[in-house]
This record gives C-alpha cells, structure tokens and sequence, in this order.
C-alpha cells in the first residue's frame, strides 16, 4: 500500500471513530498508524489528527436523556482563554497548535506551568505521539480579560508567558475513564481543572445555579461548565460528530 492509501485509510478508521462507528480494532488503527509514522514521520496527517472539537450547548437535559442517562457525569468549569492542543513524542513537548491549527510551539513553552517534558511512565514517553488538550488562560483575571491575555500572547513574536497558566482536561484518542485520565494528567505535573462528579441530573442543574450565582468556580475565569461522560467506554460508543464530542456538552 503507498502512502497516500495508507494516509486516507487512517483519516477514513479515523472519521468512522469520531462517529462511533469504529471499522477497526484500537490494535488494527494503532498498526496503521505506526506503518505510515516508520514510512513518512512527517506526513501532515499527524497534526491534522489532533482535532481540538468545540462543545455542543443545547438543552442539558435533552442530552442527558439521550447520552448520560445513568452513567456518572464529570462537571468542571469551562475555562474562557485559549483551546491549545500539545503533542508529546517521547515524553518532550515537539508542538502546540491553536484550534484553527497554528503552530504555535514557541510561545507554548514560555508558559511556566506547561511542561516540556513529561516523567518517564511508560505511557508520556512512548514513541507513539500523545496529544493533550487544555486551555490558555489568565488566573485572577475575567474572563474577557483572560482571553484576551492568551490570544494577544499567542499573537506576539516574542512572547515572555507573563500572567498565563494553562490548564490541561483531555488526553485526545484516550479509551480511559475521564477520572483516570484526571489523574494521570495530575501525574504529569499538569494543572488540572476543579472536578465534581454525579449521576444526578438535578445535581448538576444545581451547580449550575450555583455558577450563575457566583458561587462555584468564583475564582475561576469561565463562560459556562462543562459536563462529560465519565466512563470511557461509554464515550467510545457515542463518538464524535464533525464538530463535537457526542459525549460532552456545555452550559451556560
């Protein structure tokens, strides 16, 4: 197989996952992956891969009922600055994108909290690429002033990282519970957002109130919360679709 088919069949499994409809096994995907990274390491399917999605926002308790009903729900507060995707290979940071796929490596290494290397696991230095999604963003700050801060630092040649963190809430492809993958993330050395959990929907209809009120993630700046899924299997199984993770939603 050249690699043109190798790369569309990839982008094809790829596509059918995101929907949850998987065509392939993780082991058949990862061998296909591995056979195009041996034969081409720089092929642009591999930062067209990391896919940083938007969160759908329609009614709660419509996908509630559609997509969460029993299963225990991770709620977290919606940070308002910068979505930044990073990519380890081997456990070193080799490159930062923004959601409309800017490099933007640079400027992602002057953040002091971000790390460039990740401790030797087993998992964070794998030869496999690991991508983490999180938010740029400015604490203390509101949150159009934190947006600010972190897009006008993204925009600079020079940029020094002054006033920013960045928070990281997802390892992208992972097949783990959202609680699990918390943790490791923690293990990292990564900043981690506050998470609540519950399988009550009322539960969370009463933190949002909450947030409204100012009085949940009050120190924090936001723009909504963010609910998902907990379970990984479950997350598996409802998939993507072209512009959001069917298992995640936001609300304002």
């Amino acid at each position: 197989m050249n690699i043109k088919s190798l790369a569309k069949k990839i982008e094809y499994f790829d596509n059918c996952y995101r929907r949850g409809e998987a065509k392939i096994s993780d082991a058949e995907y990862d061998s296909l992956y591995k056979q195009l990274k041996s034969r081409n390491p720089n092929h642009p399917i591999f930062c067209q891969s990391m896919k940083l999605l938007s969160l759908d926002n329609y009614c709660f308790s419509e996908w509630w009922a559609k997509s969460a009903r029993g299963e225990t729900m991770i709620v977290q507060p919606k940070f308002d600055g910068c979505a930044l995707g990073l990519r380890y290979q081997s456990g070193t940071l080799v490159a930062a994108f923004t959601r409309s796929g800017k490099d933007v490596t640079e400027a992602a290494r002057t953040i002091c909290n971000l790390p460039v290397e990740l401790p030797e696991d087993g998992i964070a230095v794998s030869e496999e690429p690991l991508d983490i999604r999180g938010e740029l963003y400015a604490p203390n700050l509101s949150r159009t002033k934190s947006q600010a801060l972190a897009a006008g630092h993204l925009r600079k040649k020079n940029p020094n990282g002054a006033g920013l963190s960045f928070v990281a809430y997802e390892i992208l492809r992972s097949t783990k519970d959202e609680i699990e993958d918390i943790k490791r993330l923690e293990s990292w050395f990564f900043e981690i957002p506050p998470s609540n959990r519950t399988a009550d929907p009322k539960q969370v209809k009463r933190w949002h109130r909450e947030w409204l009120a100012g009085e949940l993630f009050a120190d924090i700046p936001t723009d909504g919360l963010v609910i998902k899924v907990n379970s990984g299997h479950t997350k598996k199984r409802l998939g993507f679709n072209s512009k959001c993770p069917n298992w995640a939603i936001a609300i304002k």
